[in-house]
Formats: structure tokens, sequence, C-alpha cells
């Protein structure tokens, strides 16, 4: 059974690189995005990696703010998964944002629930989503793009203006060690990470 993998926040930067490398290596890609219409750079990949006829890369949408588009996104990756006889082997969360600056001082309700949405509460919604696609095969890995700026023992005080985004990668972070827990007491062996990927330019 071949093997699948799925990138969310695929459109541009860190996510757009990993489908890249992926396609490249010869491994199958469902990349999800939060808008088609901004996905060129991506549109630009599936016509350039083909195999058999048919591209590597199949381009989904995935609004990681919207629990419908969530949940759209989840039965797309597993009509794919069951109609192509694949296996959900890894899954990449990239999607994020980081609206500078957001200081505790002087963040909006609004844009402080943005953040939260976009950084925290999505990523973990999808991964749950992603965990159910198939029970009998489980994933291998769910890895999720962090910062260092979220650190609980390493505070950055020097960061001015990341108030709110790293407070929503602390939550991310401990969000993820209960669900790494989680899904021990189960049985599961999902390897389930958090990366700090150093600066990047988007």
């Amino acid at each position: 059974m071949s093997g699948i993998w799925v990138v969310v926040g695929a459109s541009r930067g860190i996510g757009l690189e990993f489908v890249r490398q992926l396609a490249n290596s010869g491994q199958r890609v469902i990349a999800g995005v939060r808008s088609l219409s901004s996905a060129e750079l991506l549109f630009e990949l599936v016509s350039r990696n083909t195999r058999d006829g048919a591209s590597l890369i199949t381009v989904e949408e995935c609004d990681v703010t919207k629990a419908d588009s969530i949940d759209d996104f989840s039965r797309r990756v597993q009509r794919a998964v069951r109609d192509g006889g694949l296996r959900l082997t890894n899954v990449i969360l990239n999607a994020g944002i980081n609206q500078y600056p957001n200081r505790a001082t002087e963040i909006s309700f609004q844009s402080f629930a943005h953040h939260l949405q976009t950084n925290t509460i999505g990523p973990i919604i999808v991964a749950q989503r992603m965990l159910t696609i198939d029970p009998t095969t489980p994933l291998e890995k769910l890895i999720f793009i962090s910062s260092d700026s979220g650190s609980a023992s390493q505070f950055r005080s020097h960061e001015d203006g990341f108030a709110v985004y790293a407070a929503t990668k602390a939550a991310l972070n401990q969000s993820l060690r209960h669900m790494a827990a989680e899904i021990s007491r189960k049985g599961g062996r999902t390897c389930v990470l958090a990366l700090h990927p150093g600066e990047v330019e988007t």
C-alpha cells in the first residue's frame, strides 16, 4: 500500500517547500491551503510533478479557522485515501500567522482570537480528524510547525511585539504534550512533533 502525506498551510514558505521536496522525492502529497485563489506557486508544482500521467500533488482547500472547512477537507482526504488504495502516513501542520505587532498591552479581542484559532485551535482539530482517517493504519508522525517563542522554559523577553504569537504557540506546545500522552495511553504509536524551524522570510 502506497503512502501519502498531508501538508496543511502549503501555499507558500515552509509549507510550500515541504510539498516541493516531498514531491521531488517521489512522495504523493495532499496540500491544504486556506484559499485556492492564493495558491499559484503550489499549482505550478502540481504541473511539474507527475507520475504515470497524474500529478503527485493534490491541492485542497482547508481554512483552519473554520470548522466546516476542516470537516470538508478531512472528508476529501479520507476519500482520496480510500479510493486510491493509499495509506496516510504523515501529516505536517504548518498553518499559522504572526500579525506583527501583537503586544499583550495593545492587542484587540478579534486579533487575539484570530491568532488563537489559526495557531492553536485549528491545527489541533485538523490533527484530530487526521488521526481518525483510517484507524486500522495509524499515522507515523504528526508534525506541527511551532516556535521557540512559545517555549515555557526559555522566555524571550527581547521579542517585542510577539506576545500573542508566543502565547498561542505555547498553548499549541502544551496541547501537543497532552495529545502525545493521550495517544500513548490508548496504545498508539504515532509520534507527535513540535518543531522550531528558525526564522524565515515568510
